[in-house]
């Protein structure tokens, strides 16, 4: 997810080398009526729309190739979940038109990633409940670890599946920590409750750092009272 995509097509018809008319490209997404990308230009040496752009696509969608040269291949940037689907190719010439045989599919993969974790109060009588949700393709597990118990396994109480969306949910008790862990084949993410506080190192420059702050304010006081005096 969230890199370049080149959705591949080429053609070639009979009057290749000597036609000179107009040429219109169409990329087709599965279930969706009307073209996603629709462009046209003259097949003339001598013209200057060298590019085939549409725009009333979305930015994203772009003719990587050359339809003068039989490449109608697409570009996708910044590929989404919402990307994934099955794709047709068409060119309409003239006097005749040509559409792939079959669709391209394409997936979109994505390694475990928590997007956010929650304390919902009016989830449950007491205390609450803790909501993570994760996602990526493959889609992944998610299980949760209690600090109190030595990161122990806590049962997990609710889990809905979306898409490529998990959503899970344990009840909270606030004497604990408690952990949401994502995998799936392509990686893993973990996010905690409460928030982790900074760590010593962290505290003791925060700490240094205000010192040296109070101390240069110090001599700025005392040398603006020398000044005075």
């Amino acid at each position: 997810m969230g890199k370049n995509v080149i959705l591949p097509c080429v053609f070639k018809h009979p009057r290749q080398n000597t036609y000179a008319s107009k040429i219109t490209v169409k990329w087709i997404q599965n279930r969706v009526a009307k073209p996603i990308f629709l462009c046209s230009l003259r097949n003339q040496t001598d013209r200057q729309d060298l590019t085939c752009s549409d725009p009333r696509s979305p930015k994203r969608f772009w003719l990587h190739g050359n339809p003068r040269r039989g490449d109608l291949s697409l570009g996708i940037n910044d590929s989404q979940f919402t990307d994934i689907s099955r794709y047709i190719c068409r060119v309409e010439l003239d006097y005749e038109s040509y559409q792939s045989r079959t669709s391209t599919l394409l997936n979109i993969t994505a390694p475990a990633e928590i997007l956010n974790l929650t304390l919902d109060l009016q989830a449950q009588a007491q205390g609450g409940m803790l909501k993570c949700i994760a996602q990526g393709n493959p889609i992944p597990s998610v299980k949760w670890m209690s600090l109190a118990k030595s990161q122990e396994t806590v049962p997990i109480s609710k889990t809905e599946n979306s898409d490529y969306t998990v959503i899970s949910s344990i009840p909270f008790s606030g004497q604990d920590v408690f952990t949401c862990q994502a995998v799936n084949s392509l990686g893993q993410a973990e996010r905690t409750f409460p928030p982790k506080p900074l760590n010593d190192s962290g505290l003791l420059v925060w700490i240094s750092a205000l010192g040296c702050l109070l101390f240069l304010g110090m001599l700025v006081v005392v040398g603006v009272v020398v000044k005075s005096r």
